[in-house]
């Protein structure tokens, strides 16, 4: 059950943020007696926690390593094949530019 309720926890991170953030803004308002200052925080808080979550998943979609194991060899491999072709391009791209002419051929100054 525990392993279970973790997966639906991880497939659904607004909705578990969302839950905590009612049942303290709840238990603050009729326990606590907040007003309008502490809930505008608790709300300025629970926008904070909701654009993590967001880049914690934008990290996980891009390769981050959050939640992913280490890279095996052959992964490895493949990056750095995907990098000396990237090399190779930039080599390219840098041999068609036109280089500037040195400061003597520009003429005089103004």
């Amino acid at each position: 059950m525990g392993n279970s309720f973790a997966q639906w926890c991880s497939k659904h991170p607004y909705t578990v943020t969302s839950l905590i953030f009612l049942a303290l803004i709840l238990l603050g308002w009729r326990v606590l007696g907040w007003g309008e200052r502490h809930l505008g925080f608790v709300l300025l808080l629970y926008f904070i926690v909701t654009l993590g979550v967001r880049l914690d998943e934008i990290t996980r979609s891009i390769g981050g390593h959050s939640a992913h194991p280490p890279a095996r060899a052959g992964e490895s491999d493949t990056v750095i094949a995907h990098l000396r072709d990237i090399k190779e391009l930039l080599r390219r791209i840098d041999s068609k530019l036109q280089r500037p002419a040195p400061d003597d051929d520009r003429g005089p100054r103004q």
